[in-house]
């Protein structure tokens, strides 16, 4: 009685719970006694995990994960673009090579499926069919206005536009994603990245645009593209390499018919085939299936505005690779400028959701 109400028990049961409090206490598991009521054992719980511990588990998992999915894309990215240049020199149908590494992406995963290497890939279905249709016609939709684009302005206009597409991209995933939006630090970054982006234009060859409609819609087109993405990668329950395979088998005809009507298919029958040739084709396709899995990975770890950053910082990676390599001419100025560009990415915080 002098114990209080929780006390209030015989003697031997009160020991017995005291003992259970100091074992519980020391993280030992409770064990079924011999001895004791039925409501003594119910009343035994298991150890509580401690959520702090798991919490930073869980953070430090998933920013291992993001970084390693960074480095992937940025390597298959910087990658491609120096193996798809050889092989476009070698074959000068873009169409083609690009058909062909969506063909052995497909090849690739059906292979590895059947090696049973791959268990989650799943068959085409009607209802996800529906979904990933509207991502391959928004690729070769990009696809499209960016060749458009290039006809009627120049490689460096081009550039500044993408550049931007991050803000309009943060300002989507506010209103259509569920995303808060970016940080004043992020803001600094993605204004930053457009100043630097403008200015290696104007120590290039300045704004050309003959005509404003095409750039534009390039910049609409990988606006859309980006969020849908995004949108599809969340909205639809499955593994990456089934999005992989999705996307590839479904984007086939629209590349194929996107080659036949700017005639790039007419220069194959001129082509010689050579062992250098064959190799560069071989290489972009399995460059082609790397950065297919990477980029479907890396979206469905970051936000659609941080994927967009990262693909523009890749994209100015890869003017400065081209720059280095190739350009003979490069200027310092041009070079500071895009070197501030990737500087600035780096500071670019991912946003939460609201």
């Amino acid at each position: 009685q002098e114990w209080g109400p929780q006390w209030n028990r015989k003697p031997c049961d009160a020991l017995l719970h005291r003992r259970r409090l100091s074992r519980d206490a020391c993280g030992v598991m409770p064990a079924t006694r011999a001895t004791g009521s039925e409501e003594d054992v119910e009343q035994d719980e298991p150890l509580m995990k401690r959520p702090e511990e798991t919490a930073e588990q869980k953070a430090a998992t998933e920013h291992s994960n993001i970084v390693w999915g960074v480095v992937a894309y940025a390597f298959c990215s910087a990658s491609l673009l120096v193996i798809n240049k050889v092989a476009v020199n070698a074959i000068p149908s873009p169409s083609f090579v690009l058909t062909c590494q969506l063909i052995a992406s497909v090849v690739a995963v059906l292979g590895l499926k059947e090696m049973n290497i791959l268990s989650d890939v799943e068959s085409l279905k009607f209802e996800k069919v529906r979904l990933f249709i509207g991502i391959s016609l928004l690729f070769c939709l990009c696809l499209w206005t960016n060749v458009k684009a290039l006809e009627y302005a120049n490689v460096e206009t081009v550039i500044v536009f993408r550049a931007c597409s991050p803000i309009a991209v943060a300002f989507c995933d506010y209103l259509f994603l569920g995303q808060a939006l970016p940080s004043m630090r992020s803001w600094l970054s993605l204004i930053v990245i457009v100043l630097g982006a403008i200015l290696y234009v104007l120590t290039d060859d300045g704004f050309v645009v003959k005509a404003y409609v095409w750039v534009c819609l390039y910049f609409v087109g990988i606006t859309v593209e980006m969020v849908y993405v995004k949108y599809v990668v969340e909205a639809v329950d499955m593994s990456t390499w089934s999005r992989v395979y999705y996307n590839n088998v479904l984007s086939i005809i629209p590349t194929l018919m996107l080659g036949a009507s700017f005639n790039e298919f007419a220069p194959l029958t001129t082509v010689e085939w050579t062992y250098n040739s064959i190799i560069a084709l071989a290489l972009s396709c399995a460059v082609g299936v790397g950065i297919s899995y990477a980029g479907f990975n890396l979206r469905k770890l970051v936000t659609a505005t941080t994927f967009t950053v990262i693909g523009v910082l890749c994209k100015i990676c890869s003017v400065l690779l081209n720059l280095v390599i190739w350009d003979k001419h490069a200027n310092s100025t041009g070079i500071f400028a895009l070197v501030i560009c990737i500087l600035a990415g780096t500071f670019y915080q991912q946003s939460s959701k609201r």
